[in-house]
């Protein structure tokens, strides 16, 4: 029969080869633990043709504000607010009581003084005469014809005062400078009308085209340049179509017109100006809409979705990679433009990289990883479409 003491002696050396195995059994799920299951994403090209929607204004392409150019009580208005209107087409009459009597005052100003031309004309031709038989001397002579050629200046003076006087009365007419919509009237029957008082009359708008206003950055400006320089046709317009308020597609085409000259200093934008027809008049001065700037033709490009990319403490993106070795890698990405709910890569990536899709918060640089699945870009084109 064993003793305590030979037993205690046995299970004091039996212990430490218990808790040897214990270790032994827990070190094996440690380095399992080391590979990490991951989905990936195959990377393949899209055809695309890009596009660039900005927010727009709309501005006439024609807008002129009407003012009196004589002083005078307005008799009437002779059009209907909202209707169309041709160029010299009268809008307004102001009393032209006033500027009639000076007319008639020039027109007679101008006989008299065409009466005192005939007149020293005559004496002028009598002179001569007398002259060249000596029975008149020169200083008779010169005095007549100092009276006649200041008879005919007074002539044309006075020709010149009929011309303005009836310049004057013609404005008493107020005749649209432009044709176009016509605005409301801010001006009633028995108003006193001003020259150059600062109020206008109304206005007209002339909106069978429009002006579309867009701001663009300077680099996107740029880029978009140099995509339309790649093409045989230099002179090829850029096409611009238009989206309204309620999400309606716009049906004409417009086309870029315009880019200013100079980046705004405080937004880094620049001004772009696009002509759009609008026969119906749907677009208004002043509406908001988006415009879109189509890239010249389709091309291949690297679309990842944006939630594969990961964002470094200072911004960079970033996405990890799966390489031949099933280790990951971590590849700094330079992004293009938006499509949809992806960025295009403009470096970084290409064609086959394996990038990874799931468990973003727990992967590591140089990581070994098990890979449960694999699509491909069309795969998640196609899984998005039923979603």
């Amino acid at each position: 029969m064993l003793s305590s003491r030979t037993l205690n002696y046995g299970l004091s050396l039996l212990f430490p080869l218990i808790l040897l195995g214990c270790g032994a059994q827990t070190e094996a799920p440690k380095e399992q633990s080391k590979s990490l299951h991951v989905d990936t994403l195959t990377i393949s090209t899209s055809n695309l043709r890009l596009s660039n929607e900005l927010p727009a204004r709309i501005s006439a392409l024609k807008k002129a504000e009407v003012r009196p150019q004589v002083t005078g009580i307005l008799q009437t208005r002779l059009f209907k607010e909202g209707d169309f209107v041709n160029t010299d087409e009268v809008l307004y009459q102001i009393d032209p009581t006033i500027y009639q009597a000076t007319v008639n005052s020039a027109k007679a100003q101008l006989t008299k003084a065409f009466a005192a031309e005939s007149t020293t004309q005559k004496s002028v031709n009598r002179y001569r005469e007398l002259l060249k038989k000596k029975l008149a001397s020169q200083e008779l002579y010169d005095e007549a014809e100092s009276a006649y050629l200041q008879a005919k200046a007074e002539v044309t003076i006075k020709k010149a005062d009929l011309d303005y006087a009836n310049i004057e009365l013609s404005y008493t007419k107020i005749k649209a400078p432009i044709s176009g919509i016509i605005g409301i009237s801010l001006a009633s029957e028995g108003s006193l009308l001003t020259v150059g008082q600062s109020s206008y009359l109304t206005t007209i708008i002339q909106s069978d085209h429009v002006y579309v206003d867009m701001q663009q950055s300077s680099l996107s400006l740029y880029k978009l340049k140099q995509a339309f320089s790649s093409q045989t046709n230099t002179q090829a317009s850029i096409p611009v179509l238009l989206t309204l308020e309620d999400g309606t597609e716009y049906s004409e085409k417009g086309y870029l017109e315009f880019s200013e000259a100079q980046v705004n200093a405080s937004t880094g934008s620049v001004t772009l100006r696009a002509i759009i027809p609008n026969p119906q008049q749907t677009l208004l001065p002043g509406m908001f809409v988006r415009a879109t700037i189509s890239a010249p033709e389709a091309r291949d490009y690297i679309v990842l979705p944006q939630s594969t990319i990961i964002r470094s403490q200072s911004g960079e993106p970033y996405v990890f990679i799966v390489d031949e070795k099933n280790i990951s890698e971590k590849v700094f990405l330079e992004l293009g433009n938006e499509v949809g709910n992806g960025w295009i890569i403009e470096k970084g990536l290409k064609s086959g990289d394996k990038v990874i899709t799931s468990n973003l918060n727990n992967i590591k640089n140089k990581q070994v990883v098990v890979i449960d699945s694999d699509i491909d870009v069309d795969q998640l084109s196609a899984l998005n479409e039923k979603l």
